[in-house]
């Protein structure tokens, strides 16, 4: 049958009387000849810029593509070559190696675990968490291993293992942060870059005991701790809610003290100018008396009448409100007398 050729579409053919296989990808209806077979209708392979994937010729050996290249980007699959497929491992433990891979994503990308592992003190522990990883360099990779999510997670697992299996379970709640860390960031070790990948960070998202009677106690240390710390907070909240008072206290006694400091100058400055003034009063009574009056009044005679003005503004002043003033007869100089009358 004849086979429309396009851009897209190329044909395998197979010489009958020869054997040999040759690619047919020039734009025409192709019809096979009498010597001819169509073997396959292969179509063009395209790949993304981030994916990459693996030819294998006729002698074994293995070429990488890669679509950041433009000559490789697209491609038909030559005659004797086929694409070298990829079977990873799959799941949170890796139990399942069914994960066929064509194309490589190159890009970074996450990928969780849990597995078991054992205290000092013998508790067994369930670990979850999650890898952010790469690939690097893809040759190195495929010439170290075919299943390299179950290489990963493997060796991190043996490392977790290891490093768990020297603290104790309270020891592994306060630092699971930092044994995670160590996993791979102290790891000397050179595991991942034989197989071309990279650990950008590993972290511990959860764990629990395998043990369902283990992992009660473990709740109630958990719930225990927690309601510690919320007390702890709530008895720092409160502590800084009173610190605050007492610092508003104690500015608003700044202020007052700094007010009455003021009031205080205020009503010195002002008595000094009332006294200034009625200072000034009086001398000047006293000097003008003594100079108009000179042999008429005495010093004592002068006294008596600024008493007895004084005694007037005092009155005005009285005058002006609703207050109440009583002066004995020696203050106003009342004398008082008794006519008693006789009839006969």
């Amino acid at each position: 049958s004849a086979v429309e050729i396009d851009d897209e579409t190329a044909v395998l053919v197979r010489n009958k009387r020869n054997g040999q296989q040759h690619l047919v990808t020039e734009k025409i209806l192709f019809f096979p000849s009498s010597d001819e077979e169509i073997m396959e209708v292969r179509k063009l392979i395209k790949l993304a810029d981030h994916q990459a994937c693996i030819i294998r010729d006729k002698n074994g050996k293995d070429k990488v593509l890669f679509g950041s290249n433009d000559d490789q980007r697209s491609f038909f699959l030559e005659p004797y070559t086929e694409i070298v497929q990829l079977k990873w491992s799959r799941g949170r433990r890796r139990e399942r190696r069914d994960l066929v891979l064509s194309k490589i994503d190159l890009r970074p990308m996450y990928m969780s675990f849990e597995f078991n592992c054992r205290t000092s003190d013998n508790v067994e522990l369930i670990l979850e968490g999650s890898f952010f990883w790469e690939i690097e360099n893809l040759p190195g990779m495929i010439k170290f291993t075919n299943d390299t999510t179950g290489d990963i997670c493997n060796h991190a697992r043996s490392r977790f293992i290891e490093l768990v299996s020297k603290c104790t379970l309270m020891e592994f709640m306060q630092s699971f942060n930092a044994i995670a860390e160590e996993v791979h960031k102290k790891d000397e070790s050179s595991f991942y870059s034989q197989r071309g990948v990279k650990i950008h960070s590993l972290e511990v998202t959860g764990y629990r005991c395998a043990d369902r009677s283990t992992a009660d106690i473990l709740s109630e240390i958990i719930q225990e701790t927690t309601n510690r710390t919320n007390r702890l907070q709530q008895q720092e909240s409160e502590n800084e809610v009173q610190l605050k008072e007492i610092r508003g206290n104690i500015e608003e006694e700044k202020a007052t003290s700094e007010l009455l400091v003021i009031q205080t100058q205020n009503s010195t400055s002002r008595a000094e100018m009332e006294g200034l003034f009625e200072a000034q009063r009086a001398r000047s009574f006293l000097e003008t008396l003594s100079v108009s009056f000179p042999d008429e009044l005495n010093f004592k005679d002068i006294i008596g009448m600024w008493k007895i003005l004084r005694k007037e503004d005092a009155l005005k002043t009285i005058s002006k409100g609703d207050a109440k003033l009583y002066f004995t007869p020696q203050d106003a100089n009342i004398s008082i007398e008794n006519h008693e009358h006789t009839t006969n």
